[in-house]
Parts: C-alpha cells; sequence; structure tokens
C-alpha cells in the first residue's frame, strides 16, 4: 500500500519538548503572562564593579515548575548565618538585610538558565504605590543594574544540578541594595522569559519578603561610623544605662532597649507609615531621625507616649515603672493608639530603641 514499516523499537523518537523556565509557583496557579520587557541576561567584564563582601543570607525557593503546572513555594529559610549583616539577633518573620551589602539567594529551577535566550529578573517593591522613578519599584535583569543601583549577580560556582527531591538546577545570586536605597520591608519575587516560553512572574507573598536597614559599617551609608567599640554600644547593645533627674540630683537606671525583640522591627516600620512619611524618602536617615523624633510623642501625631508630669497616672502606667522599650513600642503597634504614660528618659528610651532598629543608633 506503500506505506513504510515503521522502524525498530515502535515508532520514530520525538524530542520532548523543552521546558519554560518560570519560577516555582504556588499551588494550582497559572503562571502569568508579562507585558514590560525585560532585560536579557548578560556577563560582566574584567573591570566591572562587584559589590564587597560576603553573602550573609541564604533565602531559598522550593518546588518545581513545569510548563503551566507547579507545586509550591516554601516559606524563606536562612541557610548561613547572618554576621556579615549584624542582623543575626533579629527575631523576625522575615530576612533583614542592610543596604550596601549583598545578601544570597537561592532560585530553584526546572531546567539551567540559558544566558542566549533566557531572561531573569529579582523584582522588589516598597509601599503601597511603588514607582521606579522613586526608588520603590526595582526591577534588577541578571548581571545587570537596575535604574536606582540595585544589582543582581550569579555566584561563584555556577548553578547546582540535581537540586530539589525531583532535580532540577539551584540558581545562586547574589543581590546587593544601594547604600542610598530607601529602608523597609520589600516585597519580593522573580520573572522570567524564554523563547519557548514567554514571560512568567512568580506571585507576592509576605513570607517571601526582606526588611532593608541603614547601614553603619558600609563606608558608603550615610550612617556609617568607623569601626569601633562605639558602634556596637550604638548600634547592636540591647540594654545601657539612661540618666536623668536635677542638676544637683542626677540618677540613673537600666533601659532595656530591646531593639532585636519580637515585634520590636514591626512596630519601629509602623511609626513612618503612622505619620505617612512617603516611602521614597525613607532612605534619608536625617528625615527619618526627624520622624521618630515628632513620633515618640502623642502631641498633633498621635505618636507612641503620652507625657504625664503631674502625678496622677490613673488610666495608665507611671513612667518610673517603665524598665524598657519593648512593652510600650508593642503596645502601640498593637492598639494603634499613644501610650500612658512617659516622661523625659522614657522618651529618650523609646527614640534610641527605633534608631537602633533602623541602624542609625543613638545610643550615645
Amino acid at each position: 500500500d506503500g506505506r513504510r514499516e515503521p522502524p525498530p523499537g515502535g515508532g520514530p523518537r520525538r524530542r520532548a519538548p523543552a521546558r519554560p523556565l518560570a519560577p516555582l509557583l504556588p499551588l494550582l496557579l497559572r503562571p502569568r503572562r508579562l507585558r514590560p520587557p525585560l532585560g536579557r541576561r548578560t556577563t560582566r567584564g574584567p573591570g566591572s564593579e562587584r559589590p564587597a563582601g560576603p553573602a550573609a543570607w541564604s533565602v531559598t525557593r522550593r518546588g518545581k515548575l513545569g510548563g503551566s503546572s507547579c507545586r509550591g513555594l516554601s516559606s524563606l529559610a536562612a541557610r548561613r548565618t547572618p554576621v556579615a549583616h549584624h542582623t543575626a539577633d533579629f527575631r523576625a518573620p522575615v530576612p533583614v538585610v542592610r543596604r550596601g551589602q549583598p545578601f544570597a539567594l537561592r532560585l530553584l529551577l526546572p531546567r539551567a538558565l540559558h544566558p542566549d535566550s533566557d531572561a531573569l529578573c529579582v523584582e522588589l517593591t516598597l509601599g503601597p504605590t511603588p514607582q521606579v522613578a522613586k526608588g520603590t519599584h526595582v526591577l534588577i535583569p541578571l548581571g545587570e543594574r537596575s535604574a536606582t543601583g540595585w544589582t543582581a549577580e550569579e555566584e561563584g560556582g555556577g548553578a547546582e544540578e540535581g537540586a530539589g527531591p525531583d532535580g532540577g538546577h539551584a540558581l545562586r545570586l547574589r543581590v546587593t541594595a544601594p547604600p542610598h536605597a530607601p529602608i523597609g520591608r520589600y516585597r519580593l519575587r522573580v520573572r522570567t522569559r524564554t523563547e519557548e516560553g514567554g514571560e512568567f512572574a512568580a506571585p507576592f507573598e509576605e513570607r517571601n519578603d526582606v526588611v532593608v536597614l541603614f547601614n553603619p559599617w558600609c563606608p558608603d551609608d550615610d550612617v556609617y561610623m568607623e569601626p569601633t567599640t562605639d558602634l556596637n554600644e550604638y548600634v547592636l547593645n540591647e540594654t545601657g544605662l539612661i540618666f536623668y533627674g536635677t542638676e544637683d540630683q542626677i540618677v540613673e537606671r537600666s533601659w532595656n532597649y530591646g531593639q532585636f525583640d519580637t515585634g520590636v522591627l514591626e512596630a519601629c516600620l509602623y511609626i513612618l507609615d503612622r505619620r505617612g512619611m512617603p516611602h521614597s524618602a525613607r532612605g534619608d536617615p536625617v528625615m527619618v531621625s526627624r520622624v521618630v523624633s515628632a513620633m515618640v510623642n502623642s502631641l498633633d501625631d498621635s505618636g507612641v507616649l503620652v507625657g504625664n508630669w503631674t502625678g496622677r497616672y490613673e488610666g495608665g502606667t507611671n513612667p518610673s515603672a517603665w524598665a524598657g522599650s519593648v512593652e510600650i513600642l508593642r503596645g502601640y503597634r498593637r492598639t494603634g493608639a499613644p501610650v500612658r504614660y512617659g516622661q523625659c528618659w522614657v522618651f529618650a528610651g523609646v527614640v534610641t530603641t527605633v534608631l537602633g532598629v533602623r541602624g542609625s543608633g543613638d545610643h550615645g
């Protein structure tokens, strides 16, 4: 009948189509096509600038995606102690890093990244209305620099093959915020583009956020201090002495600044939100300090503490009973109402905690 007999083995073998290089998306969520173009991955030349210092956080995105099916995304996981960022003591639900210094990001992909045909972009947003021009919407093509100075580069050693229970490739990145970046809690996700699969974006999830703080250890940061024992005192010490009284009678008392305690970081970020400070202005430590100074008392701004020097403290706490900032800041964040009551040394202790959390310490 003119038909050819199939070759032994049941017919010609067909080559399996290549799998799109999409990031790891949650269960049952189809990848969403993106309109904005992504920059193509490039390789830096021999004279290219690279951020100094080792990566301090390693963040893992787990799961595997083939085509439009997926198996989920795990929470962030710190793989190395963030000693280099001096943030190891923060009891926070998300990674805490400092600007001007690289941190590590580990992505688990279904196949290797092809530099000639694939593009990968790290995306971060800050605040409810992020804008690229104001530095609150950051797009970092792999191997390039964003419009506001963020970088994302592959770590040395290349991709890690056979990663995860179902194989795949783990891609390790070094992400660096510029030393003038606005501080705060950024949302983070990854975009990819392939010739065969188009463009995709992982969803934003709260557990994938990252908090960026001022960096007094970075020479290019405006809050930089020479590396002396005073630097640890101003930023890292959790307890200290507060002096108060009159010219003829000065009294000292211990104070628990508690800047690393659970809920304190969130309360300090909430203070800026409560004042309505623009997120784009939060890279300026002077402006941040002015807002903190204004918000520590309740006058005009419904700030943290109600001052009371009358000797009558019904409906609140005697200022002399406070021994630290933690309960004050937690209470303010929990209720949204000013905490009753405070006097001069209480205001001083709370301001010191808030500035210490941000990295522009004021223990002096």
